[in-house]
């Protein structure tokens, strides 16, 4: 792999966040598309790869506070037999360098005028409850990989449970964290549409995925993403500890500061 090649498969990893050499679960294996190399040759480039060649990628990408991990077969569940699949994971050993920068999160999710404070909030509250169907409801804790396949939800049920969380706050009166007060000034369909914003950026940063052929009235189906459990795990081992001490009592800047590693995790 000389410096080009890497260059392409780096530029393929910043894209797509995971590779695989035989997808599983009927998922076909991304062409080329202009610019960028398929899927294929991106595995193929690294599994050739020298030991040189694998320790310059490594540092290539730990000087942008990433770290490319290697699962086989036998690792995780979806893994198709001969298999591997590789993993684009921000490294928490390592400043994140300030190319990834909370935009998108910002600019997905805003719908009138509203403060980056605001917006934080909306995103911590989906992400925490979107835990909520990923985990919570089948008894699952964030270091259970292996049981990603089964974690699926409706994007109908997100919004039902953001409509729950917001009459809970709104029960609370002035009792309400200050913080969480922007999310009641919501109105019409402002729910449905941030939902769908949030999933959509779920999805393009490869933690969600649609699930094939399920056939629900109530709408689209997702399921979460072996990279997503991934994801979640080192967030819930080196990022949590904001919410952590919010549920001690010590300040909402902790939500706040939860809310922008949340948003920072996604685009990283």
């Amino acid at each position: 792999m000389n410096m080009t090649e890497m260059g392409e498969v780096v530029a393929y990893l910043l894209r797509y966040r995971s590779a695989e050499r035989n997808p599983g679960g009927g998922r076909k294996r991304r062409a080329a598309r202009e610019g960028q190399l398929a899927e294929r040759d991106v595995c193929a480039l690294i599994d050739d790869a020298s030991e040189a060649e694998r320790e310059a990628l490594r540092d290539f990408l730990a000087g942008q506070g990433l770290r490319l991990k290697a699962f086989e077969a036998g690792d995780y569940p979806g893994i198709a037999p001969g298999s591997r699949y590789y993993a684009l994971l921000p490294d928490p050993e390592l400043e994140q360098p300030p190319l990834y920068t909370r935009e998108p999160v910002f600019e997905a999710l805003k719908l009138r005028q509203e403060s980056r404070a605001e917006l934080a909030q909306w995103y911590l509250q989906l992400w925490l409850l979107m835990h909520t169907l990923l985990y919570t409801r089948y008894n699952r804790a964030l270091s259970d990989v292996s049981r990603y396949q089964e974690a699926t939800f409706q994007g109908t049920e997100l919004v039902e449970l953001m409509r729950e969380q917001l009459e809970a706050l709104r029960d609370l009166g002035e009792e309400a964290p200050e913080a969480s007060r922007a999310l009641l000034e919501e109105r019409g369909e402002d729910i449905s549409r941030r939902v769908r914003a949030f999933v959509e950026l779920q999805v393009r940063a490869g933690l969600l995925e649609a699930v094939r052929d399920a056939a629900e009235e109530s709408g689209e189906v997702w399921q979460q993403t072996l990279l997503g459990a991934l994801e979640s795990e080192q967030i819930g081992i080196h990022q949590l500890g904001h919410l952590q001490a919010l549920a001690l009592g010590r300040g909402e800047n902790a939500a706040r500061e939860a809310a922008a590693d949340a948003c920072e995790e996604t685009q990283a």
